[in-house]
């Protein structure tokens, strides 16, 4: 998943640069995992060491939200971004109010909305199955077959959450980047065909 730490990393000096329309899709991918971490927040049922964890995670994307929006604005000049909109959310977060914050990310989320026409709806091979299969044993199990619900930000149980997590909220984190071995760290090493196929994997139901 590309994180915001990842656009980070990828807008210092000597790092290659983002093409026009992956300025646009991180910041799209961003906005769609805040407002999924902002309905975490919100809900009574989220345990209080959670709360810990999504409040890190969003204070992070948050705090490099705006260089990613603006450099969005500086490749795609015949549409800016409204940074006031950033700012309204910043705040809403600063300001400890998880229901306030919930309806400010779903705002910019429909101003934002994530492109998802590849994923959705997922078409199901027996090519994208043993693809999804492979890489889910080969990088994702270790971290991912059990979710250690005493974690503040816990690896989920992937079949878990494309279960349960809205369809474009779960394109988006698997879009954002993921974490473990040192090549999955900080961004998204796979292709969408590979996002697809390990989608497939975790529709199947697979343990």
């Amino acid at each position: 998943m590309r994180r915001s730490l990842a656009v980070l990393a990828l807008l210092t000096a000597g790092a290659p640069a983002l093409a026009a329309g992956e300025y646009d899709r991180a910041l799209r991918v961003d906005v769609a995992v805040l407002q999924g971490d902002a309905r975490l927040l919100a809900d009574p049922a989220t345990s209080a060491i959670r709360r810990t964890g999504l409040q890190a995670r969003i204070a992070s994307i948050l705090g490099t939200l705006d260089m990613t929006a603006r450099e969005r604005n500086n490749h795609s000049p015949s549409a800016q971004i409204p940074l006031p909109a950033v700012a309204a959310l910043r705040a809403d977060f600063r300001q400890g109010r998880s229901e306030r914050f919930l309806r400010s990310a779903t705002s910019l989320a429909t101003t934002l909305p994530l492109d998802t026409t590849y994923f959705i709806p997922l078409i199901q091979t027996p090519l994208r199955a043993k693809t999804g299969g492979d890489l889910y044993r080969t990088l994702c199990i270790g971290c991912h077959q059990y979710s250690d619900p005493h974690a503040a930000n816990p690896a989920p149980n992937l079949f878990d959450m494309a279960r349960s997590t809205p369809s474009t909220e779960f394109v988006a984190r698997m879009l954002g980047g993921v974490h473990g071995v040192p090549r999955t760290t900080l961004k998204n090493p796979f292709s969408d065909e590979e996002i697809a196929s390990l989608m497939v994997y975790f529709a199947a139901g697979h343990p």
